[in-house]
């Protein structure tokens, strides 16, 4: 007669918290061969068994006593995560000299999603301890789902971090990444492509924010968000780009552009009924250049947009008053922006960029 299995903690309360403690730790830093080894020591001591292997959702990563088989381990986490097994253990056998060995193998998963799995061997004298696997298995979920939403706020923060070095809209981030992801299955070359472009993009802007940047430079930038955009937006808008030659040379703060294209798509031409026009245009003026930037999208309120430039009233277009307030710091008072619009009217957006006027800063 086998002998029932112990009930968990095969260690003292005291020292299974420890274990525990220590292997959350582990865990920490993902799913990987260092933290599968923590997995498969901790549940050899908590569970008090000789023999233990931790593989992915599709090799061995680590393990505990004996040498067993990899192949048929493999094989058997394959096919509990194919039957969808998730919820309870199940017991395989594989040969083992002149007879059999049983294993019961468990899988971590997060949100009904295969993240690997615990094999663990039992001697002939001892059932295999399967409740006690389970609640091993489920603490070491909840532990790689605790690590991944921790990694995926981290990753949320520098990404706002870059969004604000860059002066970048954390919402065209968001709406970029999303616009990618829904290429992936579908057209998955697009999605890479699209993916470079967003980097390139990124790299561009992570620049410090006193720099000075040139109009040529300007519209590289320009142009590659519009195909960021074009790829979310489809055919709902067209884009006019005329640009006088001479002037690319001409000096400006760093991203200021891009802001105000990126304030006439969210906030005139992505709420339009119907398919707009952004025309941008850049024309000598001898002593200066001049750029506007214009759509046919839905306005903005004159009153409400001059309290707000006046600093007497909020507005959502923060891009479009710190453009304003860098061009003024740059050049002088009198070189801010002239907006020019109203509600259902679109809106133009003018500024004017002395050529031989060094940065005053």
């Amino acid at each position: 007669m086998r002998k029932q299995s112990g009930t968990l903690p095969q260690l003292g309360t005291a020292d299974l918290l420890a274990a525990i403690n220590q292997l959350s730790g582990e865990l920490q830093s993902g799913f990987g061969r260092q933290s599968a080894h923590s997995v498969a020591s901790t549940a050899a001591a908590v569970l008090g068994l000789p023999r233990v292997v931790v593989t992915d959702t599709e090799k061995v990563l680590a393990g505990v006593g004996d040498e067993l088989p990899h192949p048929a381990i493999e094989e058997q986490t394959a096919t509990v995560i194919d039957r969808h097994r998730f919820e309870k253990p199940t017991v395989y056998q594989v040969a083992s000299g002149e007879g059999s060995t049983d294993i019961a193998v468990a899988v971590f998963h997060f949100d009904d999603v295969p993240l690997g799995a615990i094999h663990v061997v039992t001697s002939p004298e001892v059932r295999p301890p399967l409740a006690e696997l389970t609640q091993f298995a489920g603490i070491v979920s909840s532990q790689l789902a605790l690590a991944d939403l921790e990694q995926s706020r981290t990753a949320a923060a520098q990404a706002e971090l870059v969004a604000l070095r860059a002066q970048i809209s954390p919402h065209f981030v968001h709406n970029s990444l999303t616009a990618i992801a829904g290429f992936v299955h579908r057209d998955p070359d697009r999605a890479r492509a699209l993916l470079g472009t967003f980097a390139e993009f990124l790299r561009a802007t992570f620049r410090t924010r006193g720099e000075l940047s040139n109009i040529s430079d300007e519209l590289q930038l320009v142009e590659i968000y519009l195909e960021l955009e074009q790829a979310r937006f489809g055919d709902r808008f067209e884009t006019s780009l005329r640009v006088a030659p001479e002037v690319l040379g001409v000096q400006l703060p760093f991203l200021t552009i891009q802001p105000i294209v990126e304030n006439a798509i969210r906030h005139g031409l992505e709420h339009r009924e119907g398919r707009g026009l952004l025309k941008i245009s850049v024309v000598d003026q001898g002593a200066e250049a001049q750029v506007v930037v214009e759509d046919d999208g839905v306005g903005i309120d004159p009153e409400v947009l001059a309290a707000a430039l006046e600093g007497r009233g909020s507005t959502p277009h923060v891009g479009v008053l710190a453009v304003d307030e860098r061009l003024r710091t740059t050049f002088g008072a009198e070189y801010g922006l002239v907006i020019s619009t109203a509600s259902g009217a679109g809106t133009c957006v003018t500024m004017q960029i002395p050529k031989y006027v060094r940065d005053r800063r």
